[in-house]
């Protein structure tokens, strides 16, 4: 059915949907109050120990000292839980209150992770007033021991005030931590090794870049291995021999960016015959291997944190994993916890522990060109020693910078084009500018140190000799009183900080001044130093190129606020043909890129040839495979993209036949892309062992559902188009029926052919979006689409107007919801089992072959001012139709149209009216459907003549009730808001 809706426009109430996890104990209102902490708290009658949700003790809840953005309240849940929801309330019987606020996790206390949302860090709305109380189920669980609350807008005639409740359950797993020294060995089980399907999974978390995380190999150097280049984590596949599988001798897949960044990563390899599924965290990389890497010869052996040398002697022979893993599962098999009973299948080598040690290391964020840290140092010092690590995008920005003892002048330490320089100037001259390292804005971790000693100057970056730098200045330096990381305040008598680079935007860490480390968290409550527009105890940094957002192949680059795309020496080709149409090209050949800006290539497809078959029998089947120009993978995302698709099957045959009626078993069938066995032919529709004549009822045979299960002596054929999107293309034949005397059979298979809107859109992440311009709808308005998803839930429409406001929303796979004006929606829910009803006509119904409904219920609320309104229209596949709509009350007397129709209504007369009206249009509704349910028989057994005048009678009935129906909704004169039910 096409269900056409005409909606005013106006405000809606916001909802708020999460997952349906069962894990929703609370988790807060038991803990003691050594587990609560904060920034600061006002008073001790503040303190965050009197934070807890409905409590009033104290001053009923927690109030930092200042409010401002560097305010936090933290929980201690005492081990790793499963966090599902969160409560929030304001300080009891007060004005204050937190109207917004970001969550952030941590397993240590120290390196702190912000909770996000469609890939974007995520806000809660937070509370209107002090005792009511805001909860959100979180569309993801969290899943660590500490968990802070910061603040971002509060009550502006207040203060920041905070009663919170987290809601949860105990979260148990295996974990098992690596030195970078030692690896775990897991002998397979011969006997449960399955050779078409292995399934990988585990979670990680690590602060180094670089470490084989797992490998497994065989004897003629095939090899398995996933290992962390770079902060990406890459899966490589090498089949040994290049002289025997030369197409396709290596594969390498890289998915993830930052991934030494301390928290736990999720990792998923799925491989099932040549099919690879590759998952990193959110993001996964399909590929379809070729036939060779079905033989991968692999030992029985599959090491976890580095790769030992023959003979396990516990030396290693590449880079080892340095982290934890956390619940390592092989095809079902808990690793961990093999190893933790000390079974026979696991060795250890090295130093290898069942906990996760984690490094107490607190790194800090510059936000912004205004960012800084002012650290104090030792005045008057001859040496001057400073490290720290940072990690950026941006290819300028000021590192550090300190004035000398007694002098105008200081020195510079500064990004320029990727590298470090120092330039030290002492009364308007520069005395030395020297640079070092190159490539460092690449968002690794780089190491760095400044020596500085009577006359000479050292910069050393990654501890590599080739990338330092050496300078001797005929003068002698003294160290200042402070030094400025990252930036210099904008306020004070600093000239010489100003400079045309900027400020540093990125992340610093174990910083270190004269061999002491700086302790941040000392700074961040205010012990000594001074900060601006920082983040301390996390590092924000984000990679803006994964995804690669950059179409046909251009080269993505970023910044810390941006990316670029280079599109130089790329090629843009339409996603159809009929883009091309639109775009006024002329018919030809024309390469496709079926997926736009995704990373599949573009390519051309055609057709097959006749092709006779003799002398096949079940014993010695004749199977074709079918080539195509297009890999599945571009072939799947062009059926996707499109509207319709067909490929014309044609099947001749002399004495073949496709269904052996004796016993029910097909004789020919064919393949699809998902390689399931399908018996219904070209015009048929799945599950249904027919051809077209089958369902038009004009097989040669009535006995039989296809032309060619006659079984005759002479030509004949089933042709047609298979049209069902999941099943094509079709990728293989098999013909069992061409082996006795006089039997042969042809075949030929079409290119496949799709329709597409050339005017659709994808929208691949949670963050993809279209923006519009105002749309001034005056009077009234319609927005139309089509639509098709795999997600369960999303909005479609949203309108943000200062007064008028639609949000049309999938809630759930079986409702779509347009919330209007405040309070008010209407949802449709598609039924997902129906009651069906046997049909044997020649007419297919467009739900499920030869089925026909025999109910369909359509609920929903209206509120307008405006008459005539058509509220509901239905078209069937018979072109029958049944519309609800709502007449003007032709009453005496003037009326003020800018009221609800209720006003116009006072008499209780009308009342009555208007109820025995909604009665009477319900009783003819169910006369008409009764009356069609009755024609509909009696047409299925006469002839077409006599069928057709039963139709025309039937078509009258339903026009009749539809007048009647106008008649009856124009005499009642309904209130403004009413219920219709079908």
């Amino acid at each position: 059915m096409n269900l056409l809706f005409l909606l005013s426009v106006h405000h809606q109430l916001m909802a708020v949907a999460g997952n349906k996890h069962n894990c929703d104990d609370q988790l807060v209102s038991a803990l003691p109050q050594s587990s609560f902490s904060s920034s600061s708290e006002l008073s001790s009658s503040h303190s965050p120990g009197f934070a807890r949700l409905n409590r009033r003790e104290g001053a009923g809840g927690w109030s930092p000292l200042v409010s401002n953005k560097y305010q936090w309240l933290q929980i201690d849940l005492g081990e790793r839980t499963e966090i599902t929801a969160v409560a929030t309330q304001g300080g009891y019987g007060s004005s204050d209150w937190v109207t917004s606020y970001i969550l952030m996790f941590s397993d240590s206390g120290r390196n702190w992770k912000q909770y996000r949302q469609e890939e974007s860090i995520w806000a809660f709305s937070g509370n209107t007033n002090a005792d009511s109380v805001v909860y959100y189920k979180l569309q993801h669980s969290i899943k660590a021991r500490f968990l802070r609350f910061v603040p971002l807008d509060w009550n502006p005639n207040g203060r920041i005030g905070m009663r919170i409740e987290v809601y949860g359950c105990t979260y148990r797993s295996e974990v098992v931590g690596f030195d970078g020294k030692s690896c775990l060995i897991y002998t397979l089980n011969k006997k449960l090794i399955n050779a078409v399907k292995d399934v990988i999974s585990l979670k990680f978390k690590t602060m180094q870049s670089d470490g084989i995380l797992l490998h497994r190999e065989g004897q003629n150097g095939d090899h398995f291995t996933m290992e962390l280049t770079k902060g990406k984590l890459s899966l490589l596949i090498n089949l040994g021999d290049t002289k025997t599988h030369p197409s396709n001798a290596q594969i390498n897949i890289t998915l993830g960016s930052l991934l030494d960044d301390q928290h736990w990563h999720t990792v998923l390899i799925e491989h099932f015959n040549n099919q690879v599924n590759f998952t990193v965290d959110k993001h996964t990389h399909h590929f379809h291997a070729k036939g060779e890497f079905s033989y991968l010869d692999l030992d029985y052996e599959i090491s976890f944190g580095g790769i030992p040398v023959p003979g396990k002697s516990g030396t290693l022979s590449r880079r080892n994993f340095h982290g934890c893993f956390e619940n390592i599962y092989y095809n079902g098999v808990n690793i961990i916890d093999l190893a933790r009973r000390h079974k026979s299948q696991i060795y250890i080598v090295g130093n290898m522990s069942f906990s996760c040690l984690e490094p107490q290391v607190v790194p800090v964020t510059f936000l912004s060109s205004s960012s800084f840290l002012a650290l104090p140092g030792i005045s008057g010092q001859d040496e001057i020693f400073v490290s720290f690590q940072f990690r950026t995008w941006n290819k300028e920005g000021l590192l550090l910078f300190s004035k000398l003892h007694q002098s105008s002048g200081g020195f510079l330490l500064y990004l320029s084009d990727g590298r470090v320089k120092i330039n030290l100037h002492k009364t308007g001259r520069v005395l030395s500018d020297i640079a070092a390292g190159a490539g460092l804005n690449n968002g690794q971790w780089h190491s760095l140190s400044l020596s500085v000693k009577r006359n000479r100057i050292s910069v050393r970056v990654d501890n590599d000799g080739a990338s330092s730098a050496h300078v001797s200045i005929p003068l002698q330096i003294y160290s200042g009183d402070v030094f400025y990381f990252g930036g210099c305040p904008s306020s004070g008598n600093i000239s010489e900080c100003n400079t045309s680079f900027g400020g540093f935007q990125g992340c610093m860490r174990l910083i270190s001044i004269g061999n002491k480390a700086v302790d941040m968290i000392a700074i961040q409550q205010n012990g000594f130093g001074n900060f601006s527009d920082l983040q301390i105890d996390l590092c924000g940094i984000t990679d803006r190129c994964l995804p690669n957002y950059c179409e046909h192949g251009g080269e993505c680059s970023q910044s810390w606020n941006s990316f670029h795309c280079n599109c130089a020496n790329t090629a843009i080709y339409e996603q159809s043909c009929e883009a091309y149409k639109h775009r006024g090209n002329t018919s030809g050949f024309y390469n496709i890129d079926s997926d736009g800006s995704g990373p599949l290539g573009p390519f051309l497809h055609n057709s097959t040839n006749l092709t006779r078959v003799k002398s096949a029998n079940r014993e010695n089947p004749h199977t074709v495979f079918f080539k195509y120009s297009a890999s599945l993978d571009q072939l799947q995302a062009t059926i996707n993209l499109a509207d319709h698709c067909e490929q014309e099957l044609a099947y001749y045959c002399k004495k073949s036949r496709l269904l052996d009626k004796s016993d029910g078993m097909p004789l020919s069938w064919w393949i699809g892309r998902t390689n399931e066995t399908h018996t219904y032919w070209g015009g048929a529709l799945p599950a249904v062992q027919k051809c077209a004549c089958g369902l038009e009822g004009s097989c040669i045979d009535s006995q039989h559902y296809c032309n060619c299960d006659a079984d005759r002596d002479e030509w004949t054929n089933d042709t047609g188009f298979l049209s069902y999107k999941d099943h094509l293309p079709v990728t293989e034949i098999v013909i069992t029926d061409t082996g006795r005397p006089n039997s042969e059979a042809a075949f030929k298979l079409g290119p496949l052919l799709c329709r597409t809107f050339w005017n659709s859109a994808s929208f691949n992440t949670e963050t993809s979006y279209l923006h519009f311009p105002t749309f001034h709808g005056e009077l009234s308005a319609d927005v139309s689409f089509f639509f098709k998803t795999t997600a369960s839930s999303g909005v479609f429409l949203e309108n943000l107007g200062i007064q008028d406001f639609i949000r049309i929303e999938l809630q759930s796979p079986s409702e779509i919801s347009a919330y209007f004006w405040t309070g008010t929606s209407v949802t449709y829910n598609f039924q997902e089992y129906y009651t069906l009803a046997k049909n044997y006509s020649s007419h297919a119904s467009s739900f499920y072959a030869d089925m026909t409904l025999t109910r369909e219920a359509i609920t929903f609320a209206f509120r307008t001012t405006r008459t005539p309104s058509l509220l509901l229209h239905v078209s069937s596949f018979y072109k029958e139709y049944l519309s609800v709509i709502l007449t003007r009350n032709d009453h005496s007397g003037p009326i003020d149209e800018g009221k609800p129709l209720a006003n116009a209504i006072r008499s209780d007369s009308a009342i009555i009216g208007g109820v025995i009206a909604v009665v009477i249009f319900i009783l003819l509704c169910i006369t008409a459907i009764a009356i069609r349910i009755y024609k509909k028989k009696v047409i299925y057994s006469k002839n077409e003549a006599k069928g057709s005048e039963n139709e025309d009678s039937a078509e009258s009935a339903l026009k009749t009730l539809q007048y009647l129906a106008i008649i009856a909704l124009g005499m009642s004169g309904f209130y403004y808001r009413n219920f219709i039910y079908i």
